[in-house]
Parts: structure tokens; C-alpha cells; sequence
């Protein structure tokens, strides 16, 4: 395992390192690959050694909190960093990449990538970074520059729907991601890099997206007020519906004096089923808004952990899923594997550059 420590300080923009990077006996030689997905709430990540995909266990676990801690303009990554924002709910950014997207401070996601490289075993030679959507170049320059922070190679950005689509190995895919807020389409076109060639959102106008609409009855339940901007209570919905996709209840904790209340899966399926009639019409004007002619698409996958009330909505859209990923690292594993056509594969590239 790599072995240094960090911290992160916005006055002067720089990485103060406590302890150098150290090679230890038995740590591979040759540079990895690290692929990172830093979503909303979890951090997932493989790495990749000659022909051998590994996941990047954190204490033991697949994956790791997002957000970060800001103490002061110094930023903790990682589950010390949930903890002392546990403590300080005013100081804990629990979607540092939607914020960099937006123009937020690269430091925080710095602090991120820097931490999953020191849990990784080896040198990083090439970083991938999974991103929700695709990101346009002053986001992409942003994120360039947070892996530089990091000390990291420039990232090579690939979206959640590539991914998806790589797994099916058609040239037209169309790929719905579940979301925590109301499904989401996109078309991708393999033959051109995996360039998305549109995207809609499926949401019935005027209607509470999905994760608020379980928030709402929670707070009816315990007699309260919904505050969809307390970050607390809005990660206690992500894992109550996380538990939904498995088990028919699940318990979720509201700020004192409220204790813990109970949603069940009746309760999900009636928050997502009134954006879901919006599913065919949204998937026909996605495809006549991209001239794509439905006989084109060569495969449908559904990607979500609470995939398969959408999985059915898309079968009664005559999109039935080709490939259904609900698990995280199988995305990863994809984009490890993507190439941009007409480039060399990662290796190549950290070849030429020695």
C-alpha cells in the first residue's frame, strides 16, 4: 500500500506532503492504471496491473464515502472526513464533483483522488475518471487540474453512460440511468468515441423528483418539514432506497427531536411511477431529436441499484434492457477497457512518455 499522508490549503493552492511517496517490498513495479468513480455519495475505484483488474478496497470495503471536510480551507477525504462532518454538518461538501462541474474548488476533489491513489497498490501511471454526465472543457480543465494538485497523471474522463454502453459492444446503445432524482436517457454512439448523441431527463413536469418525493413522506410520517438541503437527511433517503432494491422496508434517521421513520417499497415505486409514464415519449423524442431510427439502437442497459421498476417501464416501452448493471465496479471494469477510437490505450501512451 502506498504510505503518505496530506493536507490540502486553499490559501496558497498547494499539496503540502507530510511523508514522500514510498515503494514497499512486494508492490508491483509497473504503473497502474486507476479507474475512479466519484459519484454523489460513494467513491468506487479499480486498478488495473498488466492484464489484471483489482478493486481499490478502503478498509476493507468497496467503497468509500464522497464527500469531503473542509476545516478552515484544509480537506479530509474519506470516512475521517463523514465523521468530523457528522460533527460539523456546515463544513462537509457531500458531492464534491457536482460542485467542480459547477465551478467549485478543485482542492476538494484533489484531496478525493489523492486519497484513493494512496489506497491503491502501486504508482498510478494513467487515471480514469467516471463522471455522471459528460463534462464540457472548462469542467474537464477544472478536473484536469485538481489530478495535477493530486500529483496524478491528466485523467482520461469517461461518463456513466459509456461505460454502460461499452458492456454491450453495439455501435447505438440507449442507456437509462435510474438517478436518485428521475430516470435518465442517453443515446451513445460507439463509433464516435462513445459521444453521447443526446440525453433527456424522464421526469413528469411539476412533480417532486424521486428522492424528494421520499423525503416528503418521510417528514409526513414523523409530523415535520422536509428540508431537502440538509445533506444528513438527504443521505439517509440514498441509503434507505440502496436497502430498498433488496429488502421491502428500510429505516431512516430524521434531525432530533424526530427519530428513526420507516419507508417501504410501495413508497418508491409511488415516487418513481408518475415520472415513468413520461419513459416512451421521452425515449421517442430523444430519438427523433437525434434522427436515430429505432431499428438503429442495437441495445438497451439499465443501469441503478432500484433498476427494476424501470426495467419494466422500458420493456412496456419496447426497450427491454439488454444488460442490467447494478453494480458499480462493473462499469469500472468498462471503462478501464474503453478506448477513443483512432488513440493508443494507456499503456502505450505511459510508454512514450518514459
Amino acid at each position: 500500500m502506498l504510505i503518505y499522508h496530506y493536507a490540502w490549503k486553499i490559501p496558497d493552492k498547494t499539496c503540502h506532503w507530510i511523508r514522500p511517496f514510498e515503494t514497499l517490498p512486494g508492490m508491483p513495479t509497473t504503473d497502474l492504471h486507476l479507474v475512479v468513480d466519484i459519484a454523489a455519495w460513494w467513491i468506487t475505484a479499480v486498478y488495473e496491473s498488466g492484464d489484471v483488474l483489482r478493486p481499490v478496497l478502503f478498509d476493507g470495503r468497496a467503497r468509500l464515502p464522497s464527500g469531503v471536510f473542509d476545516d478552515s480551507g484544509t480537506w479530509t477525504a474519506g470516512r475521517d472526513a463523514l465523521t468530523d462532518g457528522l460533527r460539523h454538518p456546515e463544513s462537509y461538501r457531500p458531492d464534491p464533483m457536482t460542485l467542480l462541474r459547477h465551478g467549485g474548488p478543485v482542492e476538494a476533489v484533489a484531496a478525493i483522488l489523492a486519497h484513493v491513489a494512496a489506497t491503491a497498490d502501486g504508482r498510478v501511471g494513467a487515471l480514469t475518471v467516471i463522471t455522471a454526465h459528460a463534462w464540457e472543457p472548462p469542467a474537464r480543465h477544472r478536473l484536469e487540474n485538481a489530478a495535477a494538485l493530486a500529483r496524478l497523471p491528466r485523467p482520461r474522463v469517461v461518463s456513466t453512460a459509456a461505460a454502460a454502453a461499452a458492456l454491450t459492444g453495439a455501435d447505438l446503445t440507449m442507456v437509462c440511468v435510474s438517478g436518485t432524482a428521475w430516470p435518465e436517457l442517453t443515446l451513445v454512439d460507439a463509433r464516435d468515441g462513445y459521444r453521447h448523441l443526446g440525453t433527456t431527463a424522464v421526469r413528469a413536469p411539476g412533480v417532486p423528483a424521486v428522492d424528494e418525493a421520499l423525503l416528503r413522506v418521510a417528514a409526513t410520517r414523523a409530523g415535520t418539514d422536509a428540508d431537502p438541503d440538509n445533506w444528513q437527511v438527504s443521505r439517509e433517503v440514498e441509503q434507505a432506497r440502496a436497502f430498498l432494491a433488496v429488502q421491502p422496508r428500510a429505516s431512516m434517521l430524521l434531525p432530533e427531536p424526530h427519530g428513526a421513520v420507516e419507508l417501504n417499497r410501495a413508497d418508491l415505486a409511488a415516487a418513481t411511477a408518475v415520472h415513468l409514464t413520461c419513459l416512451a415519449d421521452a425515449a421517442k423524442q430523444l430519438l427523433a431529436d437525434t434522427g436515430t431510427d429505432p431499428a438503429q439502437v442495437g441495445a438497451v442497459v439499465l443501469v441503478g441499484e432500484d433498476a427494476g421498476q424501470v426495467g419494466t417501464a422500458l420493456t412496456e416501452a419496447a426497450l427491454t434492457p439488454a444488460v442490467t448493471v447494478r453494480d458499480s465496479h462493473a462499469l469500472l471494469r468498462s471503462a478501464a477497457g474503453t478506448r477513443s477510437p483512432g488513440r493508443p490505450s494507456w499503456r502505450l501512451w505511459n510508454r512514450r512518455r518514459l
